[in-house]
């Protein structure tokens, strides 16, 4: 039972994990084994469950009458068709073979049967339509037009999920992992009263957005969820259920907290907010530490700053994020401190 994870399932959808032979082994022959090794997928795959979940729902609900042959039966069936198979390529005598052995056949081809069985269900029951995919690597910013004409300008190391075609009539539907800029496209100018047909939605692992307005950034990192609308008027739905829904205005930053399972709402600049679109970092009042993670983040690289307690010294002023090189440029001249690439990953800062 090996699998290379990175490989093999860090784009699975829905559809690829329902006609997956050992996702459906989990189903319905589930052992320790077995069950540890899709709790570590989820682990390392978080926003994968659901999709997870969904695979599973359809699989529960189909079932397969299983008629399984006597003994007697497979062994005269098989037999039957080693001759024939004897005769066709002019082969030597088939060899005996035992009981056990055929049984074991049987049962594996039952499993295989089984598989392309649910297989087609799905493709021809349960089909959804095709999805795309636009991510942006380390130090990557990415301009995605959706089929709607509306518009997500892509933070580093990030990506978002789609339909490739919304139909008239249908809702639209996004899947968010990192940080994005919205420009929504408006099918009912009334905002007070948006159909569910005309509902544009951004999922991320914690919350659900339903667009209302026009323009608003979400990032999502490190176990925190972070929403600000720059004009409009949005909706947040929780996932976990212990907050109650809300409506956003304009200027304001809404916080959810996964490890307390807390919401925060404050006052916020969402020019400032959404300065790395320009390849700026603003931060109102910034703690090293935290211009530090954000740096991590969008440039995958781990930085460590050797005298401790230069992480909670606060910081004005904009970064410049056109490069990880200029960003620590100006962190090292500020701090004092020179920049060592110990590896490929580490980068740590060294009083003078």
């Amino acid at each position: 039972m090996e699998k290379n994870l990175s490989d093999t399932y860090a784009h699975f959808t829905e559809k690829d994990f329902f006609a997956d032979p050992y996702f459906q082994e989990w189903v319905y022959n589930p052992t320790d084994e077995i069950d540890n090794f899709w709790k570590e997928i989820i682990a390392i795959f978080p926003d994968k469950k659901g999709d997870m979940e969904n695979a599973r729902t359809y699989l529960n609900s189909i079932s397969f009458k299983l008629d399984e042959p006597s003994e007697d039966e497979i062994e005269t069936s098989l037999q039957k068709h080693l001759q024939a198979v004897q005769s066709l390529q002019s082969v030597q005598p088939a060899p005996v073979i035992r009981r056990s052995f055929s049984r074991n056949l049987t049962r594996i081809a039952a499993i295989f049967g089984g598989v392309a069985l649910i297989t087609a269900a799905y493709f021809i029951f349960l089909r959804k339509p095709e999805r795309l995919v636009a991510s942006t690597k380390f130090g990557e910013t990415k301009h995605v037009v959706l089929p709607d004409g509306s518009v997500v300008d892509l933070n580093a190391n990030s990506s978002v999920t789609y339909d490739k075609d919304w139909k008239q009539g249908e809702k639209r539907e996004v899947w968010l992992n990192g940080e994005a800029y919205f420009e929504v496209k408006h099918i009912n100018k009334d905002t007070n009263d948006i159909q569910p047909r005309e509902q544009f939605l951004v999922h991320t692992k914690d919350v659900t957005v339903t667009v209302l307005g026009t323009t608003f950034d979400i990032r999502q990192r490190r176990l925190k969820t972070e929403v600000v609308l720059q004009s409009g008027k949005i909706k947040l739905s929780f996932a976990d259920g212990t907050a109650k829904e809300m409506i956003m205005q304009p200027g304001e930053l809404v916080s959810y907290d996964e490890a307390s399972k807390k919401v925060a709402t404050q006052n916020a600049s969402a020019e400032q907010f959404t300065a790395w679109k320009q390849n700026k970092l603003i931060l109102t009042d910034p703690t090293v530490s935290q211009i530090l993670a954000y740096l991590e983040d969008n440039f995958g690289k781990k930085i460590v700053v050797e005298n401790q307690s230069l992480n909670d010294k606060v910081i004005n002023g904009p970064i410049l994020l056109s490069s990880l090189d200029d960003a620590l440029f100006v962190l090292s001249t500020v701090l004092n401190t020179e920049v060592i690439k110990s590896d490929s990953t580490t980068i740590l800062l060294r009083s003078r």
